[in-house]
Formats: structure tokens, C-alpha cells, sequence
């Protein structure tokens, strides 16, 4: 990066073809692999337009270079050619659920931003050690875990995937300070027997992504005694809110209010105006502001100047805020569900699922309707195995917080719900997932 080379983080999970898109999309020069990944590369080496195939390991493939070799000839002098605070950084490729995925390019001064606001809100130090058990080809483990443990000088212990025994094992053994985790993996982690692990060296936990159930959060604020956050942001923003649920123990479910250096607004939901804010309580789009935005899309200039308005990133989430300014994300603006000529966002039903002591896990979409357009459908993973339709019904029935009109039609028993490393639903799988069980749209 000090030399003004650009790092791509490619996703190893993806297919060849995928693999080869990204690569030709930003115009690599240079290809790095490890040994686990030789079958996806040999299979679009000859059609890749890389001048080098750089190999991490002893036994490199002909017309590959051994990584020990390639940077042998290296010096420890400072680099002759500089890179500027605005030049690109790295491009980092999003996860594409709604088509091709899209390079967003950051600069080095929205990567610094981010990482110095990422320690401000989490009062990291040098003394500080965070597990790091998730892909760096996520803006969240690369830029708010591992990059404001560089800057501050703490450490980070990597590991190669999440395990939740090898996770809970390694706090003791490591003296773990600080954890990420997606909700996923809270869940996992505060359901184990935690009595078998030493964890007394945790005080700072955060998240994001999606929400988590109240009674998992406040079992999570229970295994970090100084900290536990809900941090909202993306690959193209960094640290757009914050909510420590230690300190606002009242707002659970909320991602809090605007980070350090950050603006914050919920316009009118079909809005291009930044001005035009929505008051508390009205449902719109999140829009935000600050340095550590990112610069645009690679390649992609009209897509960039739909999302960056005079300076303000139009997120596509849809948010809310109260009368202490404290902001609710709703999910994204495309995944509401309009049955019979209302707006229900999938999060409205979910938050309410997530209470119910039989659940252990609940996505909401809005499949083909004759009737209504669309209609509100659950898919479901239960803790209790005899937790049927009608019992669900009948708790969302006697709920205060769901409207009638809100509530589940129909109920999808699975025992997995599509998500991407992140933690996020993909709803657009899911619902293809529950359509293919159907001979139609429902009633």
C-alpha cells in the first residue's frame, strides 16, 4: 500500500468463474495463492490476464513464483514512490446478492478515519488482544478488528474459520480482551456451557449485521462486562453508528446514534434530498457522511453517482429513529414487503419471533400473493421441535408490538437459513429456497 499498489481481497469461497470475474473486473497484475486454493486457479489460469501467479508455499507450479522469492529482492528502505492520503487504498469486492459484486474503493485517509474511530469507540490499546476468527476479505475483519490493532498497536490472534470451543478455548488461552462476532455466533456462543472456559479476561464485544434477540443480547452484556455494541455500517461506510447496550440498556435492537465522524440523516424513503429528514418515528432511507466513506465503485461511475449525493452515501437501508435520536435499521429498502398496499419491513416481524422462547433462529420475505400482492411468510428454526403453526399464530396474535396485518400467513419450518459470512440474511435465496416448495403464488 505505501508504494501505491492496490490489494484486492478476493473471497475464497467463490466459484472459478467468479474468482476470474473479480479478477478481470479491477485488471490484477498480480495473482497470490496458497496450496488450498491450486483447483479454482488452475481452472481459469489460462484465461486470466495477471502477469504473475505469485505461490504461498514450498512447491510452486511451473510459471509460478515462490512468495519467499518474490519479495526477497526487497528493501527496508522507505518506498520511492509515495501514495496520497486520497488515492485508492484497496478495493474490496461486496458479496453481490443482488448481481454482479461491485468493487468499492477505498482511499487511505477513509481507511485510517475508520480505524482510529473504530478504537475511539471501543477505548482499544496497545494492552488490548482481539480474536479475529473470521475472513479478512471482509471490510469488517480487516478494517474495524485488524487495522486499529495495527495502528494502536495492539494484538490480534487469527484464527482460520469460527469454531465455538477453539473460540471460547482461546479467550483463556490468549487472554482474549476484545470479540467480534456476527449473531450467529453470539448465539452459538452464549448457549454453550461457558462455566468449562476461562473468560474472565473479556470486556469489550460488539457486532452487527443483524439484530439479535433481546435475550441474547443481554446474555452477551453479561460476558462483557465493559462493553457490548451493535455497530452498523458497510463496505462503503465505516462506523456509521454505534449503540453500546452497557450504557443504553433501554434501547435494545437499536444501532444508536451517529459515530464520531459521522453525519447521519433518515430522509423520505423515495427522497434524493438530503434535507428532506424525516421526523421520529417515520420510516425512511439512511443517508450518511464523513471521511471514512468510500470513494466509488471501480469501473462503475453511474452507479457511484446514484450513491454518493453531494458528498452523502445513500445506504438503501431503511431506518427509523426515536425521540432521543437513537436510529433502528430496518433492513433494506428493497426487502420491504408491500401486501395489500402496506410497507411491512421484515425486521418489524422478526424482532418479535426472536422473543419467542421456541425459536431459535427466524428470517421474514414476502412471496407472490393473488390477493395481496405479496404476503408476510416466516421461515423458522426451532429449539423446540413440537413448536408447531398454530402456536406461533396464536403468540403473534396475543403480541402488542405486531399489527394484525403484519403478522406471518404462512410458516416454513427448515433448519438452516441462507446467510452470507457477514451474517446476513439473503433473502433473495431464501425465498427462492421456500418458492421451490410451492406449485405457486399462495392465496
Amino acid at each position: 500500500m505505501k508504494i501505491g499498489a492496490i490489494p484486492v481481497p478476493i473471497n475464497y469461497r467463490l466459484a472459478a468463474n467468479e474468482i476470474r470475474y473479480i479478477i478481470d473486473d479491477c485488471g490484477a497484475k498480480i495473482l497470490v495463492f496458497e496450496e488450498s486454493l491450486r483447483a479454482p486457479v488452475m481452472a481459469i489460469r489460462d484465461q486470466l490476464s495477471v502477469q504473475k501467479l505469485v505461490y504461498v508455499g514450498d512447491t510452486p507450479g511451473p510459471g509460478e513464483i515462490r512468495f519467499d522469492d518474490f519479495v526477497a529482492p526487497g528493501s527496508d528502505r522507505e518506498p520511492a514512490i509515495g501514495a496520497s492520503w486520497t488515492d485508492p487504498a484497496m478495493i474490496m469486492y461486496t458479496s453481490g446478492t443482488t448481481g454482479r459484486p461491485k468493487g468499492v474503493v477505498r482511499s487511505h485517509i477513509a481507511e485510517l478515519v475508520g480505524a482510529m474511530a473504530m478504537s475511539a469507540e471501543c477505548g482499544f490499546t496497545h494492552d488490548d488482544t482481539l480474536l479475529n476468527n473470521k475472513p479478512l476479505f471482509h471490510i469488517a475483519q480487516l478494517q474495524i478488528q485488524l487495522m486499529p490493532f495495527v495502528i494502536n498497536g495492539g494484538t490480534n490472534v487469527l484464527t482460520r474459520g469460527f469454531d465455538v470451543h477453539e473460540t471460547l478455548s482461546l479467550v483463556g488461552e490468549e487472554k482474549i480482551t476484545a470479540l467480534h462476532g456476527v449473531p450467529t455466533q453470539m448465539v452459538m456462543m452464549v448457549a454453550a456451557d461457558l462455566s468449562k472456559y476461562q473468560l474472565e479476561s473479556l470486556r469489550c464485544g460488539f457486532f452487527g449485521g443483524q439484530t439479535l434477540a433481546d435475550d441474547v443480547t443481554r446474555k452477551c452484556m453479561a460476558l462483557f462486562p465493559n462493553f457490548f455494541a451493535n455497530i452498523y455500517g458497510s463496505t462503503e461506510a465505516l462506523m456509521v453508528t454505534s449503540c453500546d447496550y452497557r450504557r443504553h440498556p433501554n434501547k435494545l435492537g437499536s444501532v444508536g446514534k451517529a459515530g464520531q465522524t459521522m453525519e447521519v440523516r433518515i430522509i423520505g424513503a423515495d427522497s434524493t434530498d438530503p434535507e428532506d429528514q424525516c421526523k421520529p418515528g417515520e420510516v425512511g432511507q439512511l443517508i450518511a457522511r464523513g471521511p471514512s466513506l468510500f470513494t466509488g465503485y471501480w469501473g462503475l461511475p453511474e452507479k457511484t453517482a446514484q450513491t454518493i449525493r453531494d458528498g452523502w452515501y445513500f445506504s438503501g437501508d431503511a431506518a427509523v429513529t426515536d425521540d432521543e435520536g437513537f436510529i433502528t435499521v430496518m433492513g433494506r429498502m428493497d426487502h420491504t414487503i408491500k401486501s395489500g398496499g402496506e410497507n411491512i419491513h421484515p425486521s418489524e416481524v422478526e424482532n418479535v419471533l426472536f422473543s419467542h422462547p421456541g425459536i431459535a433462529n427466524a428470517a421474514v420475505v414476502g412471496l407472490p400473493s393473488r390477493k395481496w400482492g405479496q404476503v408476510v411468510c416466516a421461515a423458522v428454526i426451532r429449539k423446540d421441535p413440537a413448536l408447531n403453526a398454530a402456536a406461533l399464530e396464536a403468540f403473534c396474535l396475543g403480541n402488542p408490538d405486531l399489527a394484525a396485518f403484519k403478522r406471518p400467513r404462512h410458516w416454513f419450518f427448515v433448519d438452516e437459513i441462507p446467510s452470507n459470512p457477514t451474517g446476513k440474511v439473503e433473502r433473495g435465496r431464501l425465498k427462492d429456497k421456500l418458492m421451490a416448495g410451492l406449485s405457486g403464488q399462495l392465496d
